[in-house]
This record gives structure tokens, sequence and C-alpha cells, in this order.
């Protein structure tokens, strides 16, 4: 049975903000929930916020998990999966004053593809701190290439374009709030959009099961006939 209008839309959603230390993941994340830029942070443990936003005009409940620094081998590794298992849609950062930072970006993407053993998983690229000119060592072009580059490889491996997406936006998140909410908001998008391809395969698996089933009936009844 198809599930009613009500029922399939997407009332909560689980985000994952990643990325090295000191790209702002905390301060992106108190920006997002209460419009105030604080810049400094005592980061040692991961936390998990809460609020409701309206994104188009509908509500939905968001937790967003704060992670501390991890890298994508060793020791860290397991819990980084198991924040990565935890999300619906990832919100990667990097600042563009640290080059190390923006060189994560590919090895984190690459660890959600495999730890969630699907492609297109909803994540949205950020570099940050655009304001510091003076200390930029990553340029825009190259955010951009490298989040085109993302898509592309989703798109040869999985061999579909309309789903396969991994957007990006620059932007400083001492500076511009409306930019964070931009950022996020695009984020919850694609993370509806996940949500609605999957219950559209899933009804369409239902209904290649009732046919089945019909089916089967069918050919019993026939035979049952024929005795």
């Amino acid at each position: 049975m198809i599930m009613s209008e009500s029922v399939r839309k997407m009332l909560r959603a689980k985000l994952v903000v990643l990325g090295r230390d000191n790209c702002g993941k905390t301060a992106l994340c108190v920006r997002f929930i209460t419009r105030r830029f604080i810049g400094e942070y005592e980061h040692k443990r991961e936390v998990t916020y809460r609020c409701q936003k309206i994104v188009d005009k509908e509500a939905i409940e968001l937790e967003i998990l704060d992670t501390v620094n991890k890298e994508c081998v060793g020791p860290a590794a397991s819990s980084l999966e198991s924040s990565i298992k935890w999300g619906d849609g990832f919100l990667i950062m990097y600042s563009v004053t640290d080059r190390s930072s923006f060189e994560a970006v590919s090895r984190l993407k690459r660890l959600i593809d495999h730890v969630k053993e699907t492609l297109g998983i909803p994540a949205v690229i950020v570099a940050n701190k655009c304001d510091m000119e003076n200390g930029r060592v990553v340029r825009t072009d190259e955010g951009q290439a490298l989040a085109s580059d993302l898509r592309r490889c989703c798109v040869l491996k999985s061999g579909f374009d309309w789903w396969c997406r991994c957007s990006f936006f620059e932007l400083s998140v001492a500076e511009d709030s409306s930019a964070v909410e931009a950022a996020c908001a695009q984020l919850v998008r694609e993370v509806r959009q996940e949500f609605q391809r999957h219950l559209l395969a899933m009804d369409k698996r239902s209904r290649m099961l009732q046919m089945r089933h019909a089916l089967k009936n069918k050919l019993t009844r026939s035979k049952t006939m024929q005795w």
C-alpha cells in the first residue's frame, strides 16, 4: 500500500558536520541555530545540537552532530565511521586558509560513500573564512573544481545524474549568517530528495512484489481449475 502524502514527508533529519580542526565547524553550527557568531571554542568532544527549522516553507526537526577532528585512517577511523552511519546528510568543511583541511575533503567524501555503501549520499562542501583574503591558500575555483570532480565521480560510478549532487558554498561564518543558512538549507533539500528517491524505490519494489504475488495466485487458480 502506498503511503499518504503526510506520512511521506520527512519530518526530521540527522546532519553531520565533518572537517579538520579550526575550519569553523562549531561556529557554523552555532551560527545556523542561533544566528550568533562566537569565534573561540574548546572543541574536545562531539556535540549534538537539536533545533527546528523552516526550509522551503516546511518545518523539519534537525539533529546536527558537530564532530571533533578525526582522521580517515588509524584508531579514530572506527569512531568516524560510527558518526557517518548515524547521519542522513553531510556538511564537509574546510578553511581557505588551511590547505590540509581542503585536501581532507576528498578523503572524507570517499569514506562517506564507503561506509554508506551507496553513491549519491547528500553532501555539501563548505569553504569557510573567505573574509581572510590575506591568509588564503585555497582559491575559489579549486573548491568549485573539487565539488565538480566529486559530482562527476558519482555520476560515472552510478550511471545516474539527477540525484548525484555535491553542492559547493564559499562563505564566512563570521560575517554572513545568510550564507550559512543557505548552505544548511541546501543540505536539508538534498536529504529530502534522497528520502523521496528511497520511498520511490520502495514503492516500485512493493508494486513488483504485488504483481508477482497476483501472478502466482492466478497461476495457482488456473492449475486448480484444470484439475
